[in-house]
Parts: C-alpha cells; sequence; structure tokens
C-alpha cells in the first residue's frame, strides 16, 4: 500500500470515529500530521474532527478555543461553502452565547 493510500484511510477512519470517539480520530490525524506536518487534507481532516470534539465539549471556553483553531484550519481550504466550517461557525456562535449567559 502507498502512503497516500494509507493516509486516506486513517483520515477516512478518523472522519468515521470522531463522533464516538474524538480523541482516537485526533490520533488518527495526528499519526498523520506527524509524518507530514503540513499535509493540507490531514490538516482539514483534523479542522472537521475538531468540530466534532468541540461540538462534544460541555466546557463554553473549551469549545470556544477548538472551534476556533478548527475554523483556522478549515479556512486554508479556501472554500467558504465548505460543511464543516459552516458547522465550525455555528458552534462557535451557539458557545459564545452559551459562555456569555453563564457569566
Amino acid at each position: 500500500m502507498c502512503w497516500l493510500e494509507d493516509r486516506d484511510n486513517r483520515l477516512a477512519r478518523a472522519r468515521a470515529l470522531a463522533t464516538t470517539d474524538p480523541a482516537g480520530a485526533l490520533a488518527l490525524v495526528d499519526s498523520v500530521l506527524a509524518e507530514v506536518p503540513d499535509d493540507p487534507v490531514a490538516l482539514r481532516t483534523r479542522g472537521a474532527v475538531l468540530v466534532d470534539v468541540a461540538d462534544a465539549e460541555r466546557d463554553p471556553a473549551r469549545a470556544l478555543a477548538r472551534y476556533d483553531e478548527a475554523i483556522a484550519l478549515l479556512q486554508r481550504g479556501g472554500c467558504p461553502a465548505d460543511p464543516d466550517l459552516a458547522a465550525a461557525q455555528r458552534g462557535r456562535e451557539a458557545a459564545l452565547r452559551e459562555r456569555d449567559s453563564a457569566a
């Protein structure tokens, strides 16, 4: 198996795991990034997985940090219609409202 196939397999597994095992999903993505830190597909996948991690976060401040990181990674793709980017932006807005209402 070539490296690109292996990368794609790991990233697909990470996306599948993201909602049930966010830590495991991030570990898979990070294993790809450990090999090629600037891989654009892996960076975008990390952003998408971070949206799921932030969605599951109960602490609004930590969720905001995850959403911000996700947005920064997803904006690199240059597609403003990206559904993961839109989800990150909506999640960030909700986390801000939740944080502000608790204050």
